[in-house]
């Protein structure tokens, strides 16, 4: 059994295409796209916090008798969707409602807490306290200005 060895063929040297200068309107168009796909995931990301502290709300309002053991998680949870909407309310220009979000995360620090979950009054404080979230759901979002 032989086996033959074919000498191949020198590489070519191959040049690249010529290059198409950009187009100023299409890096723009594209640029645009970019944008938009940043402003609509971040609503996306902003309206997710805002329903699941919500729901936080919701489910230590349903379930008041036995919260508990799980009263540190709930805090945890109000308190990081209040920060996260606070400054997502800054930049966008609704101050009260930024203010408002700090005074909850203030309110529910898991580290110091300010209040038991244990009687009535704290209920309704806790109902009360959707109501921030409620409002941030109805605002329309506002577009933010990009510096390019």
């Amino acid at each position: 059994m032989s086996t033959s060895v074919g000498m191949q063929e020198p590489w070519k040297i191959q040049l690249s295409p010529p290059s198409k200068r950009l187009d100023e309107a299409v890096w723009q168009a594209w640029v645009e796209e970019g944008r938009a796909r940043e402003r609509r995931n971040t609503a996306a990301r902003f309206t997710a916090v805002k329903w699941v502290a919500l729901a936080g709300l919701a489910v230590v309002a349903g379930l008041w008798s036995n919260l508990g053991p799980y009263d540190v998680v709930t805090r945890f949870v109000v308190a990081a969707g209040g920060i996260a909407l606070m400054f997502h309310a800054i930049p966008a220009g609704h101050y009260t409602l930024a203010a408002i979000f700090g005074a909850l995360a203030l309110l529910y620090n898991p580290l110091a807490p300010v209040f038991s979950f244990s009687g009535g009054w704290q209920r309704a404080l806790v109902v009360a306290s959707a109501g921030p979230f409620v409002a941030a759901l109805a605002l329309r979002p506002v577009r933010t200005a990009y510096h390019v």
